[in-house]
């Protein structure tokens, strides 16, 4: 009877063994898979912010566009203004045509006004509308926020490591 008693404790002993073996393998797996999305996780995050800040250098070349753009307007205007200042000047001179060209004169400075009014407000959209599509956002770039990042922990991964969780 002892000889029994004792090996059924050897045999509750050897599956307690095995049970504790097993649960384990499976909270190692459990790490090492945590681990690995861990690694994941940062490897997106520093990849979020290589990809924002080339976007952000983009927005900031067409945004010096814009400004060359408005740049070369204002000169534009300045020299448009002088040199049609002489024509119109002249014919202002004389009487019999100085009133028709006084109205000339401003129509023709109100629709040039409007044009270059236009090149500098198509031009600073275009910039404002680069950079909140590249960047998500008016201005400066959005820091980004865990809502923007995928919860990796959340799903089943398969993955091939060179580690070797033995």
């Amino acid at each position: 009877m002892l000889l029994v008693s004792a090996i059924a404790l050897v045999l509750v002993c050897a599956l307690l063994v095995t049970l504790a073996g097993f649960w384990f393998r499976d909270a190692d797996r459990a790490l090492l898979a945590g681990e690995r999305a861990v690694r994941r996780q940062r490897a997106w995050s520093t990849e979020r912010a290589t990809f924002l800040a080339s976007r952000t250098r983009i927005a900031d070349g067409v945004q010096v566009g814009a400004e060359t753009v408005a740049f070369g307007s204002a000169v534009t205007r300045a020299g448009h203004r002088a040199v049609t200042a002489i024509p119109f000047g002249l014919l202002r001179a004389i009487p019999a045509t100085r009133e028709r060209a006084e109205r000339m004169q401003a129509a023709h400075d109100e629709r040039a006004a409007q044009m270059y009014d236009a090149i500098d407000s198509v031009s600073a959209r275009i910039a404002d509308g680069v950079r909140k599509r590249l960047t998500g956002a008016e201005g400066l770039p959005r820091e980004l926020g865990s809502a923007g990042q995928p919860d990796v922990l959340a799903g089943e991964f398969e993955v091939h490591d060179e580690i070797d969780p033995g």
